[in-house]
């Protein structure tokens, strides 16, 4: 409280300003993208210089950072704050929305690339040209998980690393394709970027009329006109983990607004109450903490009765993509394709489909 007094009568908070108050030793860590002022409390010298590398990577050399040190206060460039010398605790105070983000940093993968054709080349090292891509898919997935680990650990600098084991696989495929003839580096990078600018009309082309496939919410419809999909579940690997698998299914069902597709499935309505009083909670932590210790004792409570958990929900998952494929089929059989309908109609027909065909049915193959 003393802090923020202290604050107010420098003009430097007001009582309507939002602000995120953290330790010094989460300087590594902490977002510099908030929408509102950033203080860090009990700043050690070595705290200073990462926050002032952090910001000089993502900002401008004449960002400002505000130093409260002994009751004075001393504005400072980013730059002056990595060379700055200090042997005190100080607050630091950030404000990001008056700071001017630096030009996107320019980067070649011309060096790697060399040196993974070095590596494949006569001479080179013999477990690595003695490698397809079938041979190389579990590292593949091995280095992705160690992504994933990074950012659940919250671990920038091994991120980094991670991300640069996976970027080396990715330049490893693409050079034993080229050996083969099918494609380079060039094409996968040209592909994407390709894919990325007809996937955002929004973006990329204003003068897109038909808002129900140029807005972003038409990004699934894009997708399926794209690949020519029968099916809005087409292309969705079914050897997914279930929970993800299950998500991934209702992302796509929702966006073409049936949520009563999900009916199936549902809770009966004085079970919901109680799990909605279960998750009630101000903080949006404290929900995602109390909605894993559900489905944790959910898990538990089916495996006691003999359920596999795993199973059973990609059981139930594959079924109900086979269902909307039907429910896909039917509309076709009324003359209109899902793609074409409005989300009024579609939930019209999809309400004349379920009276007519109710979960579970002779399931198709997606």
């Amino acid at each position: 409280m003393e802090l923020l007094q202290l604050l107010e009568e420098k003009g430097l908070l007001s009582k309507e300003d939002n602000f995120t108050i953290a330790g010094g030793n989460e300087a590594a860590s902490i977002s510099l993208r908030m929408p509102h002022m950033m203080i860090l409390r009990d700043c050690l010298p070595e705290d200073e210089k990462i926050l002032a590398e952090r910001i000089l990577t993502a900002y401008r050399e004449d960002t400002t950072i505000l130093i409260m040190s002994h009751g004075n206060i001393l504005l400072l460039t980013a730059a002056e704050l990595a060379q700055r010398s200090s042997h005190d605790k100080e607050i630091l105070l950030f404000d990001s929305r008056k700071a001017l983000l630096k030009p996107a940093a320019p980067y070649s993968l011309s060096d790697l690339s060399d040196t993974v054709h070095t590596l494949l080349a006569p001479g080179g090292c013999p477990w690595d040209r003695a490698q397809s891509h079938e041979t190389l898919r579990t590292y593949f997935i091995q280095e992705v998980y160690e992504v994933v680990d990074a950012i659940d650990r919250g671990d920038m600098k091994n991120l980094k690393e991670e991300l640069g084991d996976v970027l080396f696989q990715i330049l490893f495929h693409a050079a034993l394709a080229e050996k083969e003839g099918y494609f380079t580096m060039q094409d996968v990078a040209d592909g994407i970027k390709d894919k990325m600018i007809r996937r955002h009309p929004f973006v990329f082309d204003k003068n897109d009329s038909d808002s129900s496939v140029s807005g972003p919410q038409g990004w699934e419809k894009r997708k399926r006109i794209e690949k020519n999909r029968k099916y809005l579940m087409s292309g969705v690997p079914k050897s997914l983990p279930s929970l993800l698998l299950t998500c991934i299914i209702q992302k796509k069902v929702s966006s073409n607004g049936l949520q009563e597709a999900f009916a199936p499935g549902d809770l009966p309505a004085d079970i919901k109450k109680q799990i909605s009083r279960f998750l009630e909670d101000d903080r949006e932590m404290n929900r995602e903490k109390k909605a894993g210790a559900f489905l944790f004792s959910l898990v538990h409570y089916l495996q006691e009765n003999g359920i596999e958990p795993e199973l059973a929900l990609h059981h139930f998952a594959i079924d109900f993509m086979r269902w909307f494929c039907s429910f896909e089929d039917y509309a076709i059989e009324k003359g209109t394709p899902m793609t074409d309908l409005s989300p009024e109609k579609t939930l019209q027909l999809w309400k004349d489909f379920i009276s007519e065909n109710p979960f579970p049915l002779e399931l198709k193959t997606v």
